[in-house]
């Protein structure tokens, strides 16, 4: 059985190296990353944490998706409760 090829490339086809010189260069620049990839404004750094967190615009449940990238340029996506924003 043969798959047919859509030109689409998965995170995991990326030679390691490569991803390394391309998280290398993120991280020179977070705020400058966080501004192309979310938009000047709408990203903001949280100091006691040490996170740049911007909302997460494809999530559509209850509270606040967000994702969050960390100064080494590893990312997690998560979802604060309602209840407990301020």
């Amino acid at each position: 059985m043969s798959k047919k090829r859509t030109g689409e490339v998965n995170q995991n086809s990326i030679d390691p190296k490569l991803r390394d010189r391309i998280n290398k260069e993120i991280v020179k620049d977070i705020p400058g990353f966080m501004d192309r990839l979310f938009g000047v404004g709408e990203w903001f750094y949280d100091e006691l944490e040490d996170l740049y967190i911007a909302k997460d615009k494809n999530y559509n449940g209850k509270g606040f998706g967000f994702i969050a990238v960390k100064p080494d340029g590893t990312y997690f996506k998560g979802v604060r409760p309602d209840s407990v924003i301020q």
